[in-house]
């Protein structure tokens, strides 16, 4: 219920919307800056005012305006000129926003210095054919530095005749071995190459 002599004064009210803020323009023609009051409740807006219009009669308004989850009610802003009241309204970054501004969008690729993006798929080749050169060559080094005294390493017997030039060689490197000695290095080698037979004929009749 109005007291008596005052009467509810309604403004024009404007909306300017932009990216990063907000504006609410209030028309109030006949106010005085000193006859306005700009209030911030639970983020909610709150414009109201008073004049006096004559002896007896007085006029007000008020106007209430839930803020947005984006406004950033530290920087809300409010200026009072020519008969028009203007409230900024800023509002807050979003953390995808402010990394998408850090981010260069068109940054260049970087490349080294003096090479020509054509060569780089000769840089590869010449790559791909130094990689087993320096594998044969770690090879060698691992057989140079092996001891003196190793002679070598027999991966696999392929047949009899080969093992028995190799005990052959044994027995005359050592000319001091008896009798007896030789014989059981015979014995053993026959029996070995026996053995060695056997197993390749199981092979063949499984296979």
């Amino acid at each position: 219920m109005n007291p008596q002599g005052m009467t509810e004064f309604e403004p024009s009210i404007e909306w300017v919307n932009e990216d990063d803020c907000d504006t609410l323009l209030l028309y109030l023609p006949g106010f005085a800056k000193e006859q306005l009051k700009v209030q911030l409740r639970s983020r909610t807006l709150i414009l109201s005012g008073q004049r006096k219009v004559n002896d007896n009669t007085w006029t007000r308004f008020r106007k209430e305006f839930p803020l947005a989850e984006n406004c950033d009610i530290s920087k809300i802003s409010a200026k009072f000129e020519g008969n028009i009241l203007n409230i900024r309204l800023p509002k807050t970054r979003s953390p995808v926003a402010k990394l998408e501004e850090k981010t260069p969008t068109n940054a260049p690729t970087p490349t080294p210095n003096n090479v020509n993006p054509t060569d780089e798929p000769k840089m590869h080749q010449e790559q791909a054919k130094v990689k087993p050169d320096s594998k044969a060559e770690g090879s060698n080094n691992d057989v140079e530095e092996k001891d003196g005294n190793y002679e070598g390493r027999v991966n696999e017997l392929k047949d009899s005749k080969g093992v028995c030039e190799n005990v052959s060689k044994k027995t005359t490197m050592k000319p001091n071995l008896s009798r007896n000695d030789v014989m059981k290095v015979v014995a053993l080698v026959f029996g070995f190459v026996v053995g060695l037979y056997f197993s390749k004929l199981i092979q063949s009749w499984i296979a």
